[in-house]
């Protein structure tokens, strides 16, 4: 055979074995960068996918809960809600945005397929909610079996479950880098210690808007927030 005839095959073989420039070829830094800010967009986005329905239910926890409470004594004579229907309200209010809180977590956990790291963190921070409603809860009876009075207990327990949430959104701030959070999370610490000073019952009142409506403020910005970013990570750069 010809060195004409083999010069085909040689040069097929020869191009199977030279690597592709253009593939090997490195990604521009920009797109690069680009492409792992996206990827981070969209990790972000779905782990924090279930932080505003979270604020929702705690704004109207803190509606509900803490405007039973002023009810006890807040409109007397015009009207009251007696002692024995408030107290379970606010309780139960708590224990469902708890128990919520906990699956909502679990839930965004179970969804981060292939990124474990982030899988814990969604449920960690959800279980975290209900673990400290439960924990404050049992504190406060534990300090009344120890001789802390009612009229005290009137004061420990919604400026505590108020200042436990602003820890939880100020970690959440941290956890996703999230202004909105931190701010919200601030004020509730802030409207936490200053509510004691309010008297009884005018506590639970300032606690049930100030607390309520920031509550539903934030989920709301949230809401949006994600969705905001959900359209940047499907759309790369358009924002």
């Amino acid at each position: 055979m010809s060195n004409s005839e083999q010069r085909p095959s040689d040069a097929a073989a020869h191009a199977e074995r030279t690597p592709n420039v253009d593939d090997d070829a490195p990604l521009d830094p920009a797109a690069m960068y680009a492409l792992m800010q996206n990827q981070q967009r969209s990790i972000e986005t779905q782990m924090g996918a279930f932080v505003p329905y979270i604020t929702l239910a705690w704004g109207l926890t803190w509606l509900v809960g803490f405007g039973a409470l002023w009810l006890i004594d807040g409109l007397q004579p015009a009207f009251s809600l007696p002692l024995a229907v408030a107290v379970p309200v606010f309780i139960a209010t708590i224990l469902i945005s708890g128990g919520f809180s906990a699956w909502l977590g679990i839930r965004s956990g179970r969804g981060m397929r292939g990124n474990t790291a982030s899988a814990f963190t969604g449920t960690v921070y959800g279980i975290t909610w209900s673990i400290g409603a439960f924990a404050l809860g049992f504190l406060g009876s534990g300090l009344q079996s120890q001789g802390m009075t009612a009229e005290l207990a009137n004061f420990y327990y919604p400026s505590a479950y108020v200042l436990f949430a602003g820890i939880m959104y100020i970690i959440a701030a941290a956890i996703w880098h999230a202004i909105p959070s931190l701010i919200g999370g601030c004020w509730l610490v802030a409207i936490a210690v200053a509510a004691p000073f309010f008297g009884y019952p005018g506590h639970y009142l300032f606690l049930a808007l100030a607390g309520g409506l920031a509550f539903i403020a934030l989920s709301i910005y949230g809401a949006v927030e994600q969705r905001r970013m959900r359209a940047v990570t499907n759309g790369g750069h358009r924002g």
